[in-house]
C-alpha cells in the first residue's frame, strides 16, 4: 500500500485495476504484479522533459544594455532553430511574477539563460530548469565572463562580444547547439512543411 500511496486495502485495488486494465501492469498471481510492456512504455515517456513544447525560456537580464542581444541573437536564433522564444517581461499578467516563472519554464523544451549583468534570478531560473531535467544553454557576454559563479563555470558557455558581429555569431552559435542537441523543432518543421 506505501509503494502506491493508496489509503486502504480498497484504494489499492482500484488502482491495481486500472494499471492492469490499461496494460501498465500485468497479474502474476492473486497478490503479485509485474509491470507490463505498456507500463515500460508509459514509464519511458515519462523520462521526456516537454518533447512536444515549442517554447524556449530567456532567462537574461532585462535591459537596453542587452535589448539588441535579444533582438538580433537570442530571439532569432530560437526561431530559426525552429521553437518560440519566451521572455517574461514580455507576458502580461497580473500574478506573482515567481508563479508566472515557474509555470512557464514548466511549459519550456529548454531555457537559454544568458549570465551577463550577473543576475540572481538567471541563476534561480536555471537551477529549476536543471532540477526539472530542461537542457540549459549558457551564454555570457565576454566582458562580463569573469563574474559568473564559480559553480556553473563547469557548464558550456558561449561568450559573446557586443557588437555587430559578435551578436551574429551569437545567434549562429546558439542556434546550431539547440539543433545539435534537441533537433530542429516543432515550429520550424511546420515552417519547412509551408
Amino acid at each position: 500500500m506505501a509503494r502506491a500511496w493508496a489509503l486502504h486495502r480498497r484504494e489499492l485495488r482500484a488502482i491495481l485495476r486500472y494499471l492492469c486494465d490499461s496494460g501498465r501492469v500485468a497479474t502474476l498471481s492473486r497478490r503479485l504484479y509485474q509491470i507490463a510492456p505498456g507500463g515500460w512504455l508509459h514509464l519511458e515517456k515519462l523520462k521526456e522533459i516537454n518533447p512536444e513544447s515549442q517554447q524556449g525560456f530567456v532567462a537574461m537580464w532585462f535591459n537596453d544594455i542587452t535589448n539588441p542581444a535579444w533582438l538580433e541573437a537570442f530571439k532569432p536564433a530560437i526561431e530559426e532553430a525552429g521553437y518560440i522564444p519566451f521572455r517574461i517581461d514580455l507576458k502580461p499578467h497580473v500574478n506573482r511574477i515567481d508563479d508566472e516563472l515557474i509555470a512557464e519554464i514548466r511549459r519550456s523544451r529548454f531555457l537559454v539563460a544568458d549570465l551577463t549583468g550577473h543576475r540572481g534570478g538567471v541563476y534561480y531560473e536555471a537551477g529549476f530548469a536543471q532540477s526539472r531535467g530542461l537542457p540549459v544553454f549558457w551564454t555570457c557576454r565576454d566582458d562580463h565572463f569573469v563574474y559568473v559563479h564559480f559553480d556553473t563555470r563547469q557548464f558550456n558557455c558561449v561568450r559573446w562580444i557586443d557588437d555587430e558581429p559578435g551578436r551574429r555569431e551569437l545567434k549562429d552559435k546558439l542556434r546550431w547547439w539547440i539543433e545539435a542537441v534537441l533537433g530542429r523543432g516543432p515550429a520550424g518543421a511546420a515552417q519547412q512543411a509551408q
